[in-house]
């Protein structure tokens, strides 16, 4: 279906025909959110404010990016505004150890460690989550991901690689018995 003669019919008063979005993209929005906000309740909750938001504000929507993106920055913001208002902190990592990439495939590929790097991935800050989530579960494309978290789109890799960064030495301490 072409969304945009969809968007064009809600416009004109079709207005059940937003069940679409909802149906189409439900499950990958709220994948999103549930990989930032821990507690299940507040994930649902949060996805269907991001989907009336998206309602309301469908004139504004001018096609710059897929209706997916779109309503997943929505969704997005959601999610980091009720994290702020929860304040809740997040594990830092001084980002000047070196380390190399190959230390990170290596730790990342190590089947054993799977367990590890969820639970190093729910240490992360929000931003981080979102990032990771997009590019590796999503495969999003950087400029959708650019869009979608406000971050230049030449930045978004560069913070991948951090974030990859910060992963492998989450992994490694909780490894080597360490407290961060």
């Amino acid at each position: 279906m072409d969304e945009s003669k969809l968007i064009a019919r809600i416009l004109d008063g079709h207005t059940d025909d937003y069940g679409y979005f909802i149906e189409r993209y439900g499950d990958s929005v709220a994948s999103l959110v549930a990989r930032l906000v821990p507690c299940h309740e507040d994930a649902e909750e949060l996805v269907q404010d991001a989907f009336i938001s998206g309602f309301n504000h469908i004139g504004s929507f001018l096609g710059h990016a897929s209706f997916h993106t779109w309503i997943s920055r929505i969704a997005y913001r959601c999610a980091i505004s009720h994290l702020r208002r929860k304040r809740i902190t997040y594990v830092e990592i001084d980002e000047r150890t070196p380390v190399t990439d190959a230390e990170i495939d290596d730790v990342m590929a190590d089947s054993r460690r799977a367990e590890l790097l969820e639970r190093a991935i729910d240490r992360l800050r929000p931003d981080e989550k979102t990032l990771l989530t997009l590019y590796y579960y999503d495969n999003m494309p950087m400029k959708d991901i650019a869009y979608i978290t406000g971050i230049e789109p030449g930045n978004v890799a560069t913070k991948l690689h951090r974030i990859r960064k910060k992963l492998y030495l989450i992994i490694k301490k909780d490894d080597n018995g360490e407290r961060i």
